[in-house]
């Protein structure tokens, strides 16, 4: 191994969190040479208010702004062209998101196609993206996805129905606009299904295989704050719940972003570009069966997972800490109400070997502690459905 093998680096935007952070927007905007802003969002946003509070705050600064609001869940590569060609007609300079996974992909891939130019699919992979893309505001509106602060954009290839990763430095947002009071107008669904992709981020970088130092304490306390807070944010909306949600997946966005993911991921962005089904609601439903078998990989780093989700562990083997973690991920999936089987949201079964082979070559499958066969992703996919 040469000198730079053993070099490592923690990538992180600019991050200003708190109630009321959206009044921060245009000022953000106008700091990183802003004149003309595209706003990228979705109608759902729009509908709960936050494009005309961010509007506000945009003509408060004498920022012009266009808006492209044609972003649905599982953003597609024709949105991504779409939005590219706005910014490039109305001549923007700053591209702002406001809205959870969708929409904030949706602008890394409109940033990437602005000054790389070519096709959304000529970047999938690692570190392929040559070009600076325009300068990058994000604000978040779930405490799910973690895009505001990672080095990732997923995308569907709509001709293929697959999702493309794009995994590069040059996606990270300039900066993160955190304001948990924009979660307040999320359904419980959303809420429980955004947290359980937190959850699952969380677990994934904590035992990866790129996980390390600075990665690692982000990951078991966004475990914790997600044990504590997600239930009575889902039931009741309760504010010190939502914030502590919010925190939870900065958190877990940070390590996922610098540690990677694992077989969870892989397994379930065949789900969603086959079936355009929640992404968070399929991490929910695949975590306990892929923990389960990961277990065995990582049982020291499993057994601090457990006690992060409230086991006392101080009498046990790592053996039996490690154990509790999957029947702990179902107690919070059925205490939340969310579906358990793939059958549940339609899928076929017929498709498994199809998803499988899929999955096994997904990039996520990289950094799972252990690397998957397609005959045993077949089985995990069959213990789900």
């Amino acid at each position: 191994m040469n000198q730079e093998d053993y070099l490592l680096k923690f990538e992180v935007p600019e991050i200003i969190h708190g109630m009321g952070a959206l009044s921060k927007i245009g000022l953000c905007a106008k700091r990183l040479g802003a004149e003309r802003v595209l706003l990228v969002t979705d109608p759902g946003i729009i509908d709960a208010g936050w494009v005309d509070e961010s509007i506000k705050y945009f003509e408060k600064e004498d920022l012009k702004y266009v808006i492209y609001d044609n972003v649905v869940t599982n953003p597609r590569d024709f949105q991504v062209e779409e939005g590219t060609q706005l910014y490039l007609q109305k001549q923007c300079d700053v591209i702002v998101a406001v809205g959870g996974g969708s929409p904030i992909d949706t602008a890394k891939g409109i940033a990437t196609l602005v000054s790389n130019h070519g096709n959304i699919s000529d970047y999938v992979g690692c570190n392929l993206i040559t070009q600076p893309i325009p300068p990058l505001v994000c604000v978040p509106t779930t405490a799910g996805t973690g895009a505001d602060v990672s080095q990732f954009a997923v995308i569907t290839d709509t001709r293929k129905k697959v999702k493309m990763t794009i995994l590069s430095r040059a996606i990270m947002p300039d900066i993160s606009l955190i304001d948990p009071r924009l979660l307040q107008t999320k359904s419980e669904e959303l809420i429980a299904s955004t947290g359980m992709d937190t959850l699952t981020h969380a677990i994934e970088a904590y035992v990866s295989s790129l996980s390390w130092s600075l990665t690692d304490p982000h990951a078991i306390h966004a475990i914790e704050l997600v044990t504590e807070h997600l239930i009575p944010a889902a039931k009741t909306r309760d504010t010190k719940a939502l914030e502590g949600m919010s925190i939870a997946c900065l958190e877990a966005g940070m390590a996922f972003s610098n540690a990677i993911l694992g077989a969870v991921h892989a397994l379930a962005h065949p789900l969603g570009g086959l079936y355009d089904l929640h992404h968070g609601l399929i991490n929910s439903l695949l975590l306990p069966v892929v923990v389960f078998q990961n277990m065995e990989h990582a049982q020291h780093k499993f057994a601090k997972i457990a006690r992060a989700l409230g086991v006392e562990t101080r009498s046990m083997t790592i053996q039996e800490a490690a154990s509790y973690v999957p029947e702990k991920i179902k107690e919070l999936i059925e205490e939340l109400g969310l579906p358990t089987r793939l059958s549940q949201l339609g899928v076929n079964r017929e498709d498994i070997p199809l998803m499988a082979q899929m999955a096994q070559e997904d990039l996520c499958m990289l950094t799972n502690p252990y690397c998957y066969s397609v005959e045993e992703i077949e089985k995990l996919y069959k213990e789900a459905w």
